[in-house]
């Protein structure tokens, strides 16, 4: 092998290296296809011999035990030198018994991406048939090509990132979708609040009804039955008196213009306000509920964020704990990747190709990754575009020159990215002068016109 490439990548000449040398029929490859309550099991040797015709496994203490004295007594009869065990991820029911295999010695463990196996499928004309067999088989058939990467299932700093970063995202997904449904029961109970439209020279009172202060204030009230017709018939020292009863202090000029929109406003009709003000508070009640676990889970991560390699990536501006935290959740120890190329693939942001002869296109994102990933990655291009500084300047900079927005953000992920997987690696602190320091120790070591360089 020329500098020890591999046609088949990387994974497959490390699995040339495990096997070299070993008779074929001594390597043992078991596929496990794994459901919420079985575990489906085909093995077979290097040649493709089937030696393990199917079985079903519960997937308890005693189907472990069986799995295991399975394998044994297969290699037994093998006189197996290795032994592979390739297991199709799937979301989290595959994390335990991932977990327990990888506590024994002697087997090599693997994980198959889901796509990686519907593709095997596929190719062997299986597209419209799906069964158990067929997907342990084709596991055991992408085991043979070199396929699946190593587990990392562990219970350090970042490992344990991971399920906090994923529960937080969740919970504040749900939060907004309750705060949509939320902001739809207060049109209907105060017509045209969040209205908006520049041509018409309609603009709300409040930025927004539930991230200011004040926008919380009067959703509550109308959550307790009033009115618009009741907020208007208030003076405006009435008024900021209600507010200060609920802690916001509400400026004169503010107050006046909540009554006026409030007396303008389209009076709400029974039938379209029947039972949403209980509704709302209801809603209210679960919004309150998700803020308090968000903020705990927001809690947990930064004594742990502090205990990883991603520990000093606050210090870039705009990279807050949970940016930080999900990033360090997806890349975990950068010893597992060659370099940042590898994470910015896996996660499918790269961009899709089309090379044929002289023809050579580019496309969107591949998304041929982890979703989250990728979320995780452009949450903290999100944050650092937010502030002033060099990646706010790249971002305004695409945006100039008409790239779409998402496509300027990916970009500057990919920057962000470089520099956090740098900052990991390296264990340095981060220099926001790093790059213009490196410009000027170019310019000064290049030869000036007429001249030599000193």
């Amino acid at each position: 092998m020329m500098h020890g490439a591999h046609i088949g990548g990387q994974r497959a000449g490390a699995f040339l290296e495990l096997v070299d040398g070993v008779d074929p029929r001594r390597v043992l490859l078991v596929g496990v296809d794994v459901a919420k309550a079985t575990w489906f099991v085909v093995a077979s040797n290097l040649v493709g011999e089937v030696v393990v015709d199917g079985v079903r496994l519960v997937a308890d203490r005693a189907g472990l035990a069986v799995l295991e004295r399975l394998i044994a007594a297969t290699s037994g009869q093998l006189d197996a030198a290795v032994v592979v065990v390739g297991v199709e991820a799937a979301g989290h029911h595959h994390q335990t018994l991932v977990g327990h295999l990888g506590d024994r010695e002697g087997l090599v463990v693997r994980l198959l991406n889901p796509a990686q196996v519907a593709a095997v499928c596929k190719q062997q004309g299986n597209r419209r048939r799906k069964t158990d067999w067929l997907d342990a088989a084709a596991i055991g058939e992408l085991l043979a090509r070199g396929e699946g990467s190593p587990p990392h299932l562990d219970a350090s700093p970042a490992a344990t990132l991971r399920p906090l970063w994923s529960g937080r995202k969740d919970l504040v997904d749900a939060r907004g979708r309750l705060r949509q449904q939320a902001g739809a029961l207060v049109d209907c109970l105060w017509p045209g609040f969040s209205a908006t439209d520049k041509h018409a020279g309609v603009a709300p009172v409040l930025s927004s009804p539930f991230d200011t202060k004040a926008g919380r204030v009067v959703v509550g009230l109308l959550a307790e039955g009033w009115t618009p017709a009741g907020i208007a018939a208030a003076d405006p020292a009435e008024l900021r008196q209600i507010f200060a009863a609920r802690g916001c202090r509400l400026s004169g000029p503010l107050a006046g213009r909540l009554i006026a929109r409030a007396a303008s406003a389209l009076a709400p009709h029974p039938a379209a306000t029947a039972g949403k003000a209980a509704t709302l508070a209801g809603l209210l009640g679960a919004l309150a509920a998700l803020d308090l676990q968000i903020a705990g889970l927001e809690a947990e991560m930064a004594p742990l964020l502090a205990a990883t390699q991603g520990a000093k990536l606050t210090q870039i501006r705009g990279v807050a704990t949970v940016a930080a935290a999900g990033f360090v959740a997806f890349v975990g120890h950068t010893g597992r990747w060659a370099d940042w190329s590898k994470v910015w693939r896996a996660a499918g942001l790269d961009p899709a190709r089309s090379q044929s002869g002289a023809t050579d296109a580019s496309y969107g994102i591949s998304r041929e990754g982890s979703a989250w990933g990728r979320r995780a990655i452009l949450d903290l291009a999100a944050g650092v575009c937010r502030q002033p500084g060099r990646f706010h300047d790249s971002y305004q900079a695409r945006l100039r020159h008409r790239k779409h927005p998402k496509v300027a953000l990916a970009a500057v992920g990919n920057q962000v990215g470089r520099t956090c997987f740098a900052l990991m690696d390296s264990g340095a602190d981060y220099d926001p002068d790093h790059q213009t320091n490196d410009a000027e120790r170019r310019t000064a070591t290049q030869p000036k016109a007429g001249g030599r360089a000193a």
